[in-house]
Formats: structure tokens, sequence, C-alpha cells
């Protein structure tokens, strides 16, 4: 909250350090949903474009992240029903019976976000991968292709899309080792959203 306080006290150091922390993760959350870095960047970027420019008006009772992150997933979710897809209007209708069990619990989300800070570092670190090993890692993981169908999807070779996944979960078990008790749960959080 203190970071928030000094948001709207028109602190643009504080704007700039949530963006730094949240940047990154919050794209990653929206590309889940919309399936495009470049959407999801730009639904980021308005999304603290609007908070400094309506900061005196939002009021944030809980915590910024609670707060970011219902934010990226409506607006996330406005992008999509404006989209055509059939597989894209599924998941609205399967977000939507989720939404109307959870509702707007607050005290619901803030728990769910309680694992934020490891979730961060494990998208941090995602975000380190190489641009290839990053798309395999995240269709497979997020998207829950098949190594089949990930090579069919990128137009490479069943062992290039194993050797990645490797290297993938290498390099996540290296920068991750101090959470590696917490990376399951974070992982489980990130599956059941």
């Amino acid at each position: 909250m203190e970071l928030w306080n000094r948001i709207k006290e028109n602190d643009v150091k504080a704007l700039e350090m949530a963006f730094n922390k949240f940047y990154g993760p919050l794209c990653l959350y929206a590309n889940q949903v919309v399936n495009s870095d470049e959407i999801a960047q730009e639904i980021v970027s308005d999304l603290f474009l609007k908070i400094w420019e309506k900061r005196e008006y939002i009021e944030i009772t809980h915590c910024l992240c609670s707060y970011l992150y219902r934010s990226v997933q409506n607006a996330s979710l406005d992008y999509l029903k404006s989209s055509k897809s059939v597989e894209r209007k599924r998941w609205i209708e399967i977000n939507e019976q989720i939404n109307m069990i959870i509702g707007d619990d607050e005290e619901y989300i803030l728990n769910k976000l309680a694992l934020a800070d490891v979730e961060n570092d494990v998208y941090a670190a995602i975000n380190q991968l190489p641009k290839q090993c990053r798309e395999i890692f995240c269709l497979s993981r997020f998207e829950s292709l098949t190594y089949i169908e990930i090579a069919n999807r990128l137009n490479i070779s069943v062992n290039t899309v194993k050797t990645q996944i490797c290297r993938a979960l290498d390099f996540l078990r290296n920068h991750l080792k101090e959470y590696i008790k917490f990376i399951i749960i974070a992982f489980s959080f990130l599956l059941y959203r």
C-alpha cells in the first residue's frame, strides 16, 4: 500500500518502481489470456498509463498487486470479447463460470496473490529465457500443448522441443533454487487461477 500511496501523491518514481516490478509478470499473465506478446504489452502499458492519469480517483483498498492483476484480467477479457475466435469465446465462457463461483471476493484474491513475490520471480526467470526457449516452455506449461503439437505449431522438430524444455527447466532450477519448495505451489496457482 505504501507504493500505491506514493503514486497517489504524484510520485513518478513510485510509478516507475511499480512498472519495473509488475510489467513483465503482468505481460506474461495477459499473454496467457490473449495469446499475443504485442497485445499483452499494450494492455499492461495502457493500464499503467490509466493508473497514472486517474490516480486521484482510483481507490485501492487491499493491495496494488491484486488491483493490477484484476485490471489486466478484465482488460484481457475485454480484448477477447471483441475477438471472433471460437477458442477465445470458449475461454471467456469458462472464465465467466469461474468468476461466478469465486465472485469478487477480495479475501480469496488476496490469498491467491499471497504467492505474488514467488510468482513475479518465476515470471522474471521465464522472461530471461531465450525467445524460442521461452515460447516453447510457455506453450508447454501454460497452454498444455504436447511436444508434437508445439513442434507442428512452430514448424520445428520434436527433438528441438524436448531440448528447449530441458534447457528451460535447467535454467529455471538454477535461477529459482531458493524457491524450490514453493515452485510447485506457484505453478499450481498459475494453472488454477
